[in-house]
């Protein structure tokens, strides 16, 4: 149902949002302010080393203000770059998305031609075994006659010897008597002939009748055939049409993290974190369902095969989507409408691109700190970053916003270590994957195979 685009180049664009930290970090410290930043290369190393001392000469000053601006101009190059690709695989999904749905039709349209083609063989057999009993029942009608016309020969021949028949012939009273008596005769054996003749001629026209059907039901199965090769050969560029789609999702998979590294909403959430009251955030026992709906898409991989990194719980368009546990809201994105598809991209300003409407829930459960993440709100539902809510919360309503082709929330959910929520939260550096990964590369960060950060798999948190 909701497939989280990403695409991949040789520059990522998680490596790109963190120079631009580095960068920014860089400029900042000049005016006194700090944040938490990670080195990428032996030149950002060097320069977040420098620039990061205090008692810096204007000298060194003017070299970190001057390595700044060159970087930035490089990466906002790098961006302006990753945005023509993105739009690029964008076009290219559009349209195999509109190939694929035109398949669909003909696909559609071809079936019903095969169903309409199989009735139509289904009422020709039926006419031709109706037929077939009518011919056979003339079949009986002819040798019951044929027989008594053998039976009356036999006894005409047995009594054409004997006085019996000229018996008959003489015991006639005059002469027109007696034509009578040897017309009857000619005439019983004249309509033995005429219905005989008559059945035989009935056989034949129901033998042709057999004959046509015969030949209508070949000529219908022969179109039937060739519309089955029809259908096969649009399902097969159907196939063809849907790898394309998934190889051009798959990049996409690479490219989305270049816009959810960082979100654009971590400055406001940061200017909250003093108003704040985590002492009353208490750990919560066990993930509180969504609520009622039934999943469907399952975490990982699609049955299709794709990267599919959380699941997909179904259920109408308004339905209150619960926390999972005790937490405060770290993030929420809200403006993209209720008319999500394939492709759509709405979410990436302030959230995962293609997300839609967007809420994520940092909580802890049993002593263990989670961000669960839950996408394709319904517009005006999300609840504000910031809030602190507790376990069965609505936190918004099912939607169907962004990069979804039917109602449903899909909620991913991420293993953060033994920190508080608060400790956590004054940490957090933006990350929307929490240092998962993101796309086909963030598979290998599954908590069966590392430690926190990594991802957990829904189903299991939640119990579906």
């Amino acid at each position: 149902v909701d497939r989280q685009l990403h695409v991949g180049d040789e520059v990522s664009e998680v490596e790109t949002m963190k120079k631009v930290g580095l960068i920014l970090l860089s400029v900042l410290l000049l005016t006194g302010m700090v944040l938490p930043v990670m080195a990428d290369d032996d030149e950002d190393v060097y320069y977040l080393t420098m620039c990061s001392g205090s008692n810096l000469s204007e000298e060194q000053k003017n070299e970190c203000k001057e390595y700044a601006s060159r970087r930035n101009s490089e990466l906002a190059q790098q961006l302006s770059d990753i945005k023509v690709k993105r739009q690029e695989i964008e076009k290219d999904l559009a349209k195999i998305g509109q190939e694929i749905r035109g398949y669909d039709a003909q696909i559609a349209q071809l079936t019903a031609q095969i169903s309409e083609l199989e009735a139509q063989i289904s009422e020709k057999e039926a006419l031709i075994a109706q037929l077939e009993i009518q011919i056979q029942q003339k079949e009986d009608e002819i040798a019951a006659l044929r027989e008594k016309v053998e039976q009356r020969l036999v006894r005409s021949q047995q009594t054409m010897h004997t006085n019996q028949f000229l018996d008959f012939l003489m015991g006639a009273e005059d002469f027109a008597s007696l034509l009578r008596r040897i017309q009857g005769v000619n005439d019983i054996m004249n309509y033995d002939k005429k219905s005989l003749e008559e059945l035989k001629a009935l056989m034949d026209a129901l033998e042709a009748d057999k004959t046509q059907l015969a030949e209508e039901k070949a000529g219908l199965e022969t179109s039937k055939t060739e519309v089955e090769a029809k259908k096969a050969e649009v399902t097969q560029l159907r196939v063809v049409a849907k790898i394309a789609q998934e190889a051009a999702e798959k990049q996409a998979a690479d490219l989305e993290a270049l816009g959810n590294q960082i979100t654009a909403n971590l400055s406001a959430f940061k200017s909250l974190l003093s108003s704040i009251d985590f002492s009353g955030i208490d750990s919560s026992t066990g993930f509180t369902k969504p609520n009622g709906g039934y999943l469907n898409n399952g975490t990982w991989y699609y049955s299709s095969g794709g990267v599919h990194l959380g699941m997909d719980i179904m259920a109408g368009i308004g339905t209150p989507i619960a926390a999972a546990g005790n937490g405060v809201i770290l993030n929420s994105a809200d403006g993209c409408a209720n008319n999500g598809h394939l492709g759509n991209t709405c979410g990436g300003s302030g959230g995962s691109r293609g997300g839609g409407n967007q809420v994520y829930l940092l909580t802890n459960i049993n002593g263990t700190t989670y961000a669960v993440k839950y996408l394709h709100m319904s517009p005006g539902s999300p609840i504000a970053t910031g809030s602190v809510v507790s376990a069965g919360d609505q936190i918004g309503t099912v939607g169907q916003s962004g990069n979804a082709s039917a109602p449903h929330t899909h909620i991913e959910v991420f293993k953060l270590g033994t920190m508080s929520i608060e400790s956590y939260a004054n940490s957090w550096n933006g990350d929307l994957a929490f240092g998962a990964g993101w796309g086909s590369g963030a598979l290998s960060n599954t908590c069966d195979k590392r430690g926190a950060p990594c991802r957990v798999k829904p189903e299991t948190a939640f119990g579906y």
